[in-house]
Order: structure tokens, then C-alpha cells, then sequence
């Protein structure tokens, strides 16, 4: 070993051949070492300097050959690369076609809500069509003219509509002067074509008849009233509400089927005074009365009941000097257990009515409301 250089640097070799200055075991073969060469050594100055040019030529081969043998394997392990971008692919699609079926589903709705609103509609005009006149007499009843009138512009309620009995044109004429009171039609005045005269905007003329399906409430202020043309049938309860007297005129009067009447039962006179309540059937006798006022005016309440006791109608009457009804109030009907109160001042005498109807005094009530 002695006189020998490194051939690296140049520099003295100890014993065991090793370098002194740079450490090269210089012992083994110098044909493990490559100094200063690459992969480019040896080749044409023209050729291509390749990116695995670190790898030695044997190596690259046997790589070479390794992937002609298993190209298949390393084709299916680019597979999945493919199938991501192909999963891209679809998720793309099946965002146009949930964005697709929404508007589907969106136009859907809209159409449905078209068709469920024109639906309605018809039925809507089919009612009001079939049923006009019936809504537009609720209406009258529940509000008022004015918010009936939004029922139905064009419609105008007949209170004969329904009525299929016609009353001869031929028959007498006659006048009736009537003061507040009840009269029954074919019993104080026959059946005909009526008008009626007032004498106050307040004064009113009311028609029951439940067999006809008449029932009106007519006064002078009152639009389109039936004042002119009131129809009056056998057996149909006319009212009336006056300060002094109403005038009713006929001129086909049907005399012909008055019927007698029947003669009162009742002959005392009865006195209710101020502030005091009597019941028919305890007090006085039950039946039908003339009433007259005295004294100031006041209010008459009255209660009906029927057998059983319970009340079917209730209602007030203003009697009295100057009242819109005057002193005096015509065939009061009193059932037993009716009671009779007189306020405010106000004294009655009960004086049994000269003709009547019937003895059935709980039925008038039942014609007349």
C-alpha cells in the first residue's frame, strides 16, 4: 500500500488502504466505483436525454419488460381515474334532471292550483245560479238590503214567487179602516188583491200565511214595498201597526167565502193596573181580548208558554197616548199560563174581542210565527 495515491483526491492511503484525507477504502476493486460518469456515457451526441436517466440500462429493461407483462393489471388500476370522471359525468346529469324534474314539478303544482281554483268557481256560480233567490232572502234576514244586494245585483226578491194559488180577478170592492191590532183573512176581511193607504212613514202592514209562503213586512220608506199589492188568502194573519188607522181596499173582495165566525166565550172585562202582572189561566180567564190603554204610555210585555210550560214567544208593545200604535191593540190572543205586565205608567182593560176565529189559541201563535 505504501507509495500509493487515493485516486480520488489524490491523497496518501494508510495501511488498510484507506484514504487519509478523504476516507476512500481503496482496498476494493476500483471497478465498484463510477467516477465521474452517467447513463450518457458512451452514447451519440444527437440522442434524447431521457427522465430515467438514473435508472442503469439493465434495470430500465427489466422495467420495460415488466410492464409488457402486466399491462392489462396497470390498464385497470388507470380503470378507476375513468370511473370517477364518468361518476362526475353522472352527477352532472342527475343535477340537470333533478334541476329538470323540480321545474317538472313546480309547473305541475301551478297547473293543479289552476285547475282546483276553476273548480271551485263553477261550483260557486252553479249554487249561486240554483240557489239565488234562497241566499238573497237569507241575506235580507241576516243584513240588510244593502249587503244582500252584493249577493245578487240583478236579482230581486218576489214574495210571490212560490205561490201557485191565484185569487180571482172578479169580486167586491170594499175598504177596510183598520187600527193596530190582528184580524184574520175570511174572518174580519175577505180574501183579495189588496192596497193598502197609511197615514205615517211608520205605520206597518205584515201578511203571515203559511200556507202560501207570504210572509211580509211592508211600511211607506221601505224600498220596493208591497203596500200596492198585497195578497192576501183564506186564513192568512194580517197585522197591523199604526198611530191611528190604516185603510185596506179591494176590488175582487171574495165575500163569498167569509166565514161567520164564532162567538166569544169571554164576557168580563179584566183590569191589569200600572206596574202589575196577571197570567191567563190564574187571574183571567184565557182567551182573546181587545186591549185597551189609560193613563200614560208605557210599555205592555207579554210572555206566551205553551202546555208544558216552556215559552215559545215573548214580545212588547209601546201603548199609549201619542204612541206609534195608539191606545189600543185588536184580538190579543192569550193562552193559559201567558202572563201580561204593564210598565211605565201605563193601565189596561181587557175586553173580550166580539168575533173569533177558533178557541185554539196556542195555534194562532203557531200561524203566526
Amino acid at each position: 500500500m505504501f507509495g500509493r495515491k487515493c485516486t480520488l483526491c489524490g491523497g496518501k492511503l494508510d495501511g488498510r488502504g484507506r484514504c487519509e484525507e478523504c476516507g476512500l477504502d481503496s482496498s476494493k476493486s476500483e471497478k465498484r466505483y463510477k467516477i465521474n460518469q452517467s447513463s450518457c456515457d458512451g452514447e451519440p451526441l444527437t440522442h434524447v436525454h431521457r427522465e430515467d436517466y438514473h435508472i442503469p440500462r439493465g434495470d430500465e429493461q427489466k422495467r420495460k419488460k415488466e410492464q409488457s407483462m402486466s399491462g392489462g393489471q396497470r390498464m385497470e388500476n388507470r380503470q378507476p381515474e375513468y370511473r370517477y370522471h364518468d361518476d362526475a359525468a353522472q352527477r352532472r346529469m342527475s343535477k340537470r334532471e333533478r334541476d329538470k324534474d323540480q321545474n317538472k314539478s313546480v309547473a305541475g303544482r301551478i297547473v293543479a292550483v289552476i285547475t282546483i281554483v276553476l273548480t271551485v268557481a263553477g261550483i260557486v256560480l252553479s249554487v249561486i245560479e240554483e240557489h239565488g233567490p234562497e241566499i238573497s232572502s237569507w241575506a235580507d234576514t241576516e243584513f240588510g238590503e244593502s249587503e244582500s244586494a252584493a249577493v245578487s245585483e240583478e236579482y230581486q226578491y218576489d214574495p210571490y214567487e212560490y205561490v201557485e194559488k191565484m185569487i180571482p180577478e172578479t169580486g167586491e170592492s170594499a175598504e177596510y179602516v183598520l187600527s193596530t191590532g190582528h184580524y184574520i183573512v175570511g174572518t174580519h176581511i175577505p180574501e183579495g188583491n189588496y192596497a193598502a193607504e197609511t197615514q205615517d212613514t211608520f205605520d206597518t202592514v205584515q201578511v203571515h200565511d203559511n200556507v202560501n209562503g207570504i210572509y211580509l213586512f211592508e211600511y211607506e220608506d221601505k224600498e220596493d214595498n208591497c203596500l200596492d199589492d198585497l195578497r192576501m188568502y183564506q186564513g192568512a194573519i194580517v197585522t197591523v201597526g199604526c198611530e191611528d188607522t190604516v185603510t185596506l181596499k179591494t176590488d175582487n173582495g171574495q165575500t163569498g167565502l167569509m166565514l161567520q165566525g164564532m162567538t166569544n166565550p169571554l164576557s168580563e172585562t179584566v183590569a191589569i193596573g200600572s206596574g202589575e202582572e196577571k197570567t191567563a189561566g190564574m187571574d183571567f180567564e184565557p182567551g182573546i181580548y181587545d186591549i185597551i190603554a189609560s193613563g200614560e204610555i208605557g210599555i205592555v210585555d207579554i210572555v206566551v208558554y205553551d202546555e208544558e210550560g216552556e215559552k215559545i214567544k215573548s214580545f212588547s208593545v209601546y201603548l199609549g197616548e201619542d204612541s206609534g200604535n195608539g191606545k189600543g191593540y185588536k184580538y190579543m190572543v192569550l193562552p193559559e199560563k201567558t202572563t201580561i205586565a204593564c210598565n211605565d205608567g201605563v193601565a189596561l182593560s181587557l175586553l173580550p174581542a166580539e168575533t173569533i176565529a177558533s178557541e185554539d189559541y196556542l195555534g194562532f201563535y203557531e200561524d203566526l210565527y
